[in-house]
């Protein structure tokens, strides 16, 4: 049985082996160029002895030559998504679309041992792709680990455990539509929808209050807090006389001249005119010891449906599927 599903899926096999296999060496080439500029041009040096007048032009020489890469990594967060479409979706509709289904279950193989198979088996094989890649792109993201900590969003998506998660929680979809829906292509549609639908949400909105963030105020003619490299800001802006959380546009609005003004005043005079107003600041940040925390947090959430899912799978192919 183990060689038979193997054949079936050889082909979607070898697409993502290739595909994996470019990007692995795409990753190997930038990493190893990114890790020499970042000893070369100093950045090290900078990090371990901050407070060099010649810091900020040599880290941010760094940024601009290689920040666009980090932008462009990002889109990797659809990995786990198109291989829940190539390889998940037609896992079991395409075995309901053409009826093979029934000639395996004649050959004395029960349902569940079919299903429980190909799940090992896919599964499997996927999350050790998964593993493969987390730990190439851990490796690729050194430098930038270095200078922003691991909490921040591109760091964050591709490092620890919940790379694995999302993998599980993508292909777990992408079995479950196809199952459900008997035909590949429309559970291809669900899949990404439906991967999009909760991952999004996720990151935006519930990962930032997993913890209720540290919220710092001061006075607008003072300096601002001084974070640790690797803490995460979720949000910053004013305070009003009340403490109520108000747009800049307010603030500023209070203190600068009409547009037909003649000059426009300096940065003291419209921090002093904001601290006149009542206005302050405030600054709500997740520091970067949690990052473990977080991780497993979010790797809960998707492990919990990923599980959820495949035992709706489990439950619709021994109960609903003739």
């Amino acid at each position: 049985m183990t060689w038979l599903i193997w054949r079936q899926h050889r082909i979607e096999a070898a697409v993502v082996g290739g595909a994996l296999a470019v990007l692995a060496v795409l990753l190997l080439v930038t990493g190893h160029n990114m890790a020499s500029d970042f000893q070369r041009l100093g950045v090290a040096d900078c990090i371990a002895h901050p407070g060099h007048q010649s810091c900020e032009s040599i880290v941010g020489t760094f940024r601009s030559q290689y920040e666009s890469l980090v932008y462009a990594v990002v889109w990797l967060n659809l990995i786990p998504v198109l291989v829940g479409i190539l390889i998940g979706a037609p896992l079991v509709a395409r075995e309901l679309e053409h009826g093979t289904h029934r000639l395996v279950w004649t050959q004395d193989v029960t349902r569940l041992r079919w299903l429980t198979v190909k799940l090992l088996l896919i599964l499997g094989g996927c999350l050790l792709v998964s593993a493969a890649l987390t730990a190439l792109l851990t490796w690729w993201y050194g430098p930038f680990d270095a200078l922003d900590g691991h909490l921040r969003p591109t760091g964050f998506d591709f490092q620890g455990t919940a790379p694995f998660a999302y993998m599980a929680f993508a292909l777990s979809l992408a079995i479950a539509a196809g199952a459900l829906l008997r035909k590949a292509i429309p559970g291809m549609v669900v899949t990404l929808a439906g991967f999009l639908a909760v991952r999004l949400p996720i990151e935006f909105y519930l990962r930032p209050r997993y913890q209720p963030p540290i919220t710092v105020t001061w006075d607008a003619i003072q300096s601002g807090p001084m974070l640790n490299a690797g803490d995460w800001v979720v949000q910053n802006g004013f305070l009003d006389h009340l403490g109520h959380r108000v747009n800049p546009d307010v603030a500023f609005t209070a203190c600068l001249p009409n547009s037909g003004s003649p000059a426009l005043p300096d940065k003291v005079s419209v921090l002093q005119c904001i601290h006149d107003k009542g206005f302050s600041n405030f600054l709500a940040y997740q520091p970067a010891d949690r990052f473990w925390t977080f991780q497993g947090i979010e790797t809960a959430i998707f492990v919990a449906l990923a599980l959820a899912l495949l035992g709706l799978t489990v439950w619709w192919v021994r109960r609903r599927i003739n």
